[in-house]
């Protein structure tokens, strides 16, 4: 896969015209910004659709008639928000480059124009714009991970995510308890969120029967962590699931025969890592007879062990991001950051400046999200953009 540099780049495409390289299915940039704009409609709404449908399924519990109708202005909001951002990206190129530089060069392509289209995460509300940005931010190191691999400063393995995961889980699920007992929490998008900490305190109770005073929960310890383990662990087959017949579901004999026992991995790791963190907490709430955060650091640490059925480097450092999120938000809250600062929308447009770049510049570094993104909020565009681009640097070699 071809790597740009800096004068690799600038020596093979700056001379382009706009149709040579930013829309190459038309010639003229009006008809470019028109079409780009009805493809990222259909792109758009077809992404955010599957985005909403893993947010109800990670939630596991029904809608009412007003969170159905809620959800689905967030939806229409998310939908503009992608459709936006999608579309501006030929826009401003072609702006950018007529009005301002002449040429296209390094920085002016695709950093420059992808940072400032990020400026349409205004269209979602702020408690998304959060979620979004923790998102991005996590997509981000993903990649400055697959450029040290590349550059031969990293090596990769399933045993080294599984420790960060585990790592990170424990300090992630100590904040968030702490989190929880603070007066404003911070919105998070997670597997599921613990209890408050049990302010009830008893004797300790030994066996495995009922419950002690102190757990956080309701009804038997055994029950509980039962059921949040078959709760997950089914979320995380439908997920894979989903994923696996969706493409195939005009051939429904071909979907069937697709299935493998290695789709229930992820529903081995949702459903391991829940059930082992209860357990844990329960165990130590029965030992002691009080509930306290700090039994979130042994707990997920434990619980970070399933990450090995299902290993994946977003998702090992997700728990990292996550934890970040949660200070950010203690020191707004503290005002050790000002608070009329746009911190979350100024970080989202960086973070989506530089993965878009490295979508176009880095291909190989780039986050395999971030590649599935483009290609259906765009409806295929990109690839187009792409495979223009790619031409062009081959043709310099």
């Amino acid at each position: 896969m071809v790597e740009a540099s800096k004068l690799w780049f600038e020596k093979a495409c700056s001379a382009s015209e706009c149709h040579n390289l930013i829309h190459p299915w038309t010639y003229k940039c009006t008809d470019a910004t028109s079409s780009m704009l009805i493809s990222c409609i259909k792109g758009s709404y077809k992404f955010y659709a599957m985005v909403y449908v893993l947010q109800i399924l990670m939630r596991g519990k029904k809608l009412g008639k007003k969170e159905i109708i809620e959800q689905f202005k967030l939806y229409l909001k998310s939908g503009i928000f992608g459709l936006t951002v999608g579309s501006s990206f030929v826009t401003l190129n072609c702006i950018f480059r007529k009005l301002f530089f002449s040429e296209f060069s390094y920085y002016t392509t695709v950093l420059l124009p992808c940072t400032v289209s990020g400026l349409a995460v205004y269209f979602e509300p702020p408690h998304r714009r959060v979620l979004v940005v923790n998102l991005f931010v996590n997509l981000v190191f993903e990649y400055w991970v697959r450029t040290l691999e590349m550059k031969g400063w990293l090596r990769r393995s399933p045993r080294k995510e599984t420790l960060i995961f585990m790592l990170g889980s424990a300090v992630f699920f100590y904040l968030m308890r702490r989190d929880r007992e603070s007066g404003k929490q911070t919105p998070l998008f997670w597997f599921f969120t613990p209890p408050r900490v049990s302010k009830e305190t008893g004797q300790p109770v030994g066996g495995v029967e009922g419950r002690s005073p102190a757990c956080p929960h309701r009804g038997p310890c055994l029950n509980y962590i039962l059921k949040g383990t078959l709760k997950l662990f089914g979320v995380g087959c439908a997920m894979t699931m989903l994923r696996a017949v969706i493409p195939k579901i005009l051939t429904p004999m071909k979907a069937l025969k697709s299935l493998r026992l290695a789709h229930l991995r992820l529903g081995i790791f949702f459903g391991g890592y829940i059930g082992i963190y209860r357990l844990v907490v329960c165990a130590l709430c029965r030992a002691y007879g009080r509930d306290s955060a700090s039994y979130a650091l042994p707990a997920g640490l434990l619980a970070g062990a399933a990450f090995r059925a299902a290993p994946s480097t977003p998702i090992a450092l997700a728990p990292i991001t996550s934890s970040l999120q949660i200070l950010a938000s203690w020191a707004y809250q503290r005002e050790m950051l000002p608070a009329n600062l746009p911190l979350v929308e100024i970080l989202y447009c960086l973070c989506q400046g530089l993965l878009f770049h490295a979508r176009v510049m880095h291909e190989d570094a780039c986050p395999r999200y971030i590649i599935n993104l483009m290609h259906t909020v765009t409806s295929s565009k990109a690839d187009q953009i792409q495979g223009a681009f790619i031409e062009k640097m081959l043709k310099s070699l």
